[in-house]
């Protein structure tokens, strides 16, 4: 017949197995931090939004903290990302006095989604994380133009580096590897903000530092003063009567300001080596053979 443990004995197993589990405990450390490597983004395949930890980068010396989080509606965020316009110079050449009209920077479709996910994403920011983005469209001539860049706030300042705007890309490395660093910059940018009150460009103090910096243009946005404006109201404007249906063969004619954009596209890729003068000759005639 086998006998129990008596009373003391299982007392002390007991406590021996309590002081092994605190034991246990410790030795293990503090509960871990929670995970920040997962970071909300809105990836998609041709855009995505998402937060990035700060890493020193030198392009924000001075600011030694971001105003993050940042709470604002998609409405609001649509009125600060519309009001931003760009000047395109008329040729690569980055001297050349002639330019194009103003135009808004981001087309409606991407204020749309850009609106949406940095409303979500800034909520979530801490003062240690910046925010990426990345847009890209293909034109009617098969080029991909891919627009990166971040932000960050600072006090009633918000940052906006466009780091590539309508940059043309045609191999799908290239595309990935700014997807993979949106601040990265291919070129010296072929176009100009436009400074309006409320938006101004950051500059480089200094010829020689002037002269090695080749990134796009840090745009800072008065956000708190945009937003407490006024918005500009337009008078209503008539509606023409809609034209006749056009032919098969004048429906698949470009308009003129796609052709353009197309034209000016063809003449950087030949101009950085993309493409041979060849397949410049050979999308040029396709082109114009649709005007």
């Amino acid at each position: 017949m086998t006998s129990c443990p008596d009373k003391p004995t299982a007392s002390v197993l007991g406590w021996l197995c309590l002081g092994l589990a605190l034991l246990g405990q410790a030795c293990s450390g503090p509960a871990p931090a929670p995970d920040r490597s997962v970071l909300p983004r809105h990836e998609e395949r041709e855009r995505f939004v998402r937060l990035e930890a700060r890493l020193g980068d030198p392009l924000w010396e001075g600011v030694t903290q971001f105003s993050h989080p940042l709470r604002l509606s998609p409405a609001e965020w649509a009125r600060l990302l519309s009001g931003v316009r760009i000047q395109s110079r008329k040729d690569s050449f980055i001297f050349t006095p002639a330019k194009d009209p103003p135009v808004e920077a981001f087309a409606p479709e991407e204020v749309g989604y850009l609106s949406r996910a940095l409303s979500d994403v800034f909520a979530k920011a801490t003062p240690d994380e910046w925010v990426s983005f990345g847009v890209s469209r293909v034109l009617p001539s098969g080029v991909n133009e891919v627009t990166t860049g971040g932000l960050f706030v600072e006090g009633p300042r918000l940052h906006l580096i466009l780091a590539n705007y309508r940059q043309s890309v045609t191999k799908s490395g290239v595309r990935e590897r700014l997807w993979t660093a949106p601040l990265r910059t291919l070129s010296a940018p072929f176009y100009e903000v436009v400074e309006e009150e409320y938006r101004t460009v950051v500059r480089e103090t200094g010829l020689f530092k002037r002269l090695l910096h080749h990134g796009g243009p840090e745009i800072v946005i008065e956000y708190q003063a945009v937003l407490a404006a006024r918005p500009i109201v337009s008078l209503p404007i008539l509606v023409p009567a809609p034209p006749p249906a056009a032919s098969p063969a004048e429906s698949s004619r470009l308009p003129v300001t796609i052709l353009e954009e197309s034209l000016q596209a063809l003449k950087r890729l030949r101009d950085q080596d993309l493409i041979t003068e060849e397949e410049y000759r050979q999308k040029k005639k396709e082109l114009l053979d649709r005007f």
